[in-house]
């Protein structure tokens, strides 16, 4: 009877791309990556105010993007 649960060759941490940070270029190219049918790891270390991770860093969270969409709304 065969294992269907076999980790891939090079083990269950084998992955083809590694991503460093998940921010506006991170995450996408990790999406990307796995839509291109890549194991993928994202590798992005932010937290929230509650002490909750997030994908997105400084970037998406605190910075660029909401002082934008702020200064878009007013």
């Amino acid at each position: 009877m065969a294992n269907t649960d076999k980790p891939p060759a090079g083990g269950a941490d084998s992955f083809d791309v590694i991503v460093i940070g998940g921010g506006p270029a991170g995450y996408p190219a990790a999406i990307r990556a796995a839509q291109n049918q890549l194991r993928v790891a994202c590798i992005d270390e932010w937290k929230n105010k509650d002490d909750s991770a997030t994908f997105g860093g400084t970037c998406l969270n605190a910075g660029c993007i909401p002082s934008k969409a702020l200064l878009e709304s007013t």
